[in-house]
């Protein structure tokens, strides 16, 4: 597959197009040269799909995974027992939009499998990814510099019981509550504790796979987003295994966000090295835009991001070698201040090395 340009565009902002209002901005799109559309969705409209096509650009959907963010966690209400427990024992804590769903139901995680096939099965999508394919953390807030040390879970009932079976390690009865089992096992088995983590979110993306390339052929474009972390924080924080993922997806997705996570331009560099070092040939950075829309939604997106910067991290990204194109995020934000444009230019002077 050729290099991917793509723009990750909110499904509420595509749900409300007319269809000469798709044109006009999909053949817009094109120009900058973009030649992917990423979102993602519990449904899709096919004529948005086909106007896509129809102008030579792909529609790559998606699924959050492990959140039920996009219906104010109305799911965690009405089956409690998914809700994460940190290691004090307590449920994790909204922050911002986000609490996260435990990733070790399968009931649940057959469901979300289900969707995905439904999904795939139904629409002419050109691929699909995942999203918070991850146990619960919200990595823009709590993995900043300087951020308090962020609270593991889900230390619920279900899940240890699930951990003791597959580990053989036995919880000591004295230990009590929930706290105290939580501490004994990120003392004395925190690494049995990240490599089962890192099994079950390894486990659930091999099954989409799976499934989706039965429905679709080897061909059909599958991956997934990922922290934009090394493994010591990204595996026993997220369950995200990048070598032991690889195998099942065309391509990951580090969601670089510079400015989300109050990091320097230069960082972006670094992440795209690190990951490109444990898996060659399938790192497709997501890069930050701009930052309005993240106080427009209520959330902390950083600091404001100057044009400047913006190509900046185009230049870093496009000039880096082993990466197999980029995301703009969001797509959106590239009509704010000519920053499609930028890419258009930048593109037309660049070409992806390796």
């Amino acid at each position: 597959m050729d290099r991917i340009i793509g723009a990750f565009i909110f499904p509420n902002v595509w749900q409300t197009w007319t269809g000469s209002e798709a044109e006009r901005i999909l053949r817009t799109l094109a120009e900058f040269g973009i030649n992917t559309i990423f979102t993602e969705s519990e449904f899709y409209r096919d004529d948005l799909i086909e106007i896509t096509h129809r102008l030579g650009l792909r529609w790559v959907g998606g699924i959050a995974c492990f959140s039920d963010h996009a219906h104010q966690h109305r799911l965690l209400q009405d089956r409690p027992e998914l809700w994460p427990i940190d290691e004090t024992g307590r449920r994790r804590p909204q922050m911002e939009w986000y609490i996260g769903i435990t990733p070790t139901f399968e009931d649940y995680n057959t469901s979300r499998l289900e969707l995905a096939d439904q999904l795939v099965r139904n629409h002419p999508l050109d691929g699909f990814f995942l999203d918070f394919i991850r146990w619960p953390i919200h990595w823009e807030l709590e993995l900043r510099p300087g951020a308090t040390r962020p609270l593991q879970s889900s230390f619920d009932p279900h899940t240890l019981a699930r951990f003791q079976a597959e580990t053989g390690i036995e919880l000591p009865t004295e230990l009590g509550d929930i706290s105290n089992q939580a501490r004994w096992i990120l003392s004395h088995h925190f690494t049995a504790w990240t490599d089962f983590k890192c099994r079950v979110i390894t486990n659930f993306v091999q099954q989409a796979s799976i499934r989706l390339r039965k429905i679709r052929g080897q061909d059909f474009l599958l991956g997934l987003y990922v922290l934009p972390f090394s493994p010591e924080l990204l595996e026993p924080l997220a369950g995200q295994r990048l070598q032991n993922l690889a195998p099942w997806v065309d391509m990951i997705a580090p969601m670089a966000y510079h400015a989300i996570l109050y990091r320097p331009i230069q960082w972006i560099g670094e992440v795209i090295q690190n990951m490109t070092s444990l898996v060659a040939d399938k790192i497709l950075p997501v890069l930050q835009v701009d930052s309005t829309e993240g106080a427009e939604k209520g959330a902390d997106w950083g600091p404001p991001i100057p044009v400047h910067e913006w190509k900046d991290a185009l230049r870093l990204t496009l000039n880096s070698s082993g990466i197999r194109g980029l995301i703009a995020f969001t797509g959106t934000a590239l009509f704010r201040d000519h920053r499609g444009e930028s890419l258009q230019a930048i593109l037309s002077s660049s070409s992806i090395k390796g």
